[in-house]
């Protein structure tokens, strides 16, 4: 095993720090103290401070076609939010991504190890039709990137099109609520990212500008409809601004899951700087615990490369609503950038 780095040893006492956090309620209620209410995947409350932590982790194993196989730490994110009893309210997430990696025949590694800002935003909650947010939070395009949080999606690898044709943050102001229209609910959102985002991840391009929208309304018991537009420039792409616009959709019954995203991604360069793709998802329970999960992809990036599709089915088992089992195998046909196809099972944990 390597010698660790200062920078990795600074990660590992983190790593430390965010346990000790996770196991600080469990030593209350083992003291017998009153205050002590946590429970898995609802967090913990400071007591008298108004102040709750909570967070997920992940780990997993890959077999990707294209890399090496490895096994690791992926995520071990850190929640902080405060409600008091006002208008005002903060959150903000730290995400220690891919913090120990094994590649069999090698040594344990934290060289991959990065710290970063996932969200920093204060909202003013002014009305259920009117809010205002303001600082670092996840772009509202479409369903799967809001939620996003390796427990609560049910797969251990995301769609193609919800990390490769935008940015999955934004730093900025947004307004959002929830509005009467039609006879039905209409909940928005409208953001406008300018200027530097707060630390990027290095292995994203984030945004340099934008401005967008997303809408969704429910049908009648058929489920929520949505609609997606932004207008932005990216910071490896200056002078290009694109249009993307895309469609959502999701439903649940009887335990059964279907949702669908699709996007079409315009560029100032042309056509051949044009993205499309879309997925659609469904996912069945077999008994209490265990559920099926299917997913097909058609995916054109920008670029020379051709048009891909990725079917991908798996198994996603919750021994608890705060801990999921998950484990999928998948292939593409004409994969031409390397998109993740193989073995991938992952374990995670809401705290």
């Amino acid at each position: 095993m390597r010698v660790l780095r200062p920078k990795a040893d600074a990660m590992l006492r983190l790593i430390s720090l965010l346990l000790l956090i996770f196991m600080a309620p469990h030593a209350a209620r083992a003291d017998g103290d009153a205050t002590a209410d946590y429970q898995p995947g609802q967090g913990w409350e400071l007591p008298g401070t108004g102040l709750r932590l909570g967070g997920y982790t992940s780990a997993g194993f890959e077999k990707d076609r294209h890399k090496p196989s490895r096994l690791g730490v992926n995520d071990l994110s850190l929640f902080a939010w405060w409600e008091g009893d006002g208008k005002f309210k903060f959150f903000s997430e730290l995400d220690l991504e891919d913090s120990l990696i094994w590649n069999p025949g090698r040594s344990i590694t934290t060289k991959h190890a990065y710290l970063t800002l996932e969200r920093l935003y204060a909202d003013y909650n002014y009305s259920d039709s009117v809010n205002l947010r303001a600082g670092k939070f996840l772009t509202p395009i479409g369903r799967w990137n809001t939620i996003h949080a390796d427990p609560l999606v049910w797969t251990t690898v995301r769609p193609l099109i919800t990390e490769h044709s935008f940015p999955t943050n934004a730093t900025g102001a947004m307004l959002y609520g929830t509005v009467p229209a039609f006879g039905k609910t209409l909940d928005y959102s409208v953001y406008a990212a300018s200027g530097h985002d707060w630390r990027p991840n290095p292995k994203l391009d984030p945004f340099t500008e934008a401005l967008g929208f997303h809408v969704s309304t429910p049908l009648d018991g058929l489920g929520e409809f949505g609609v997606s537009y932004a207008n932005f420039e990216q910071r490896n792409s200056p002078g290009d601004h694109r249009n993307l616009l895309g469609v959502d959709y999701f439903r649940t019954f009887d335990r059964y899951e279907l949702s669908a995203e699709a996007i079409y991604r315009l560029s100032d360069e042309g056509g051949i700087a044009s993205e499309k793709g879309l997925f659609v998802q469904g996912v069945a329970p077999l008994t209490q615990r265990l559920y099926l999960v299917g997913r097909y992809e058609w995916f054109d990036p920008a670029g020379v490369a051709p048009s891909m599709n990725l079917g991908l089915i798996g198994l996603a088992f919750k021994l608890s609503p705060a801990v999921v089992l998950k484990a999928e195998v998948s292939h593409a046909t004409r994969n031409r950038i390397g998109a993740q196809e193989g073995f991938f099972t992952s374990i995670a944990v809401l705290f």
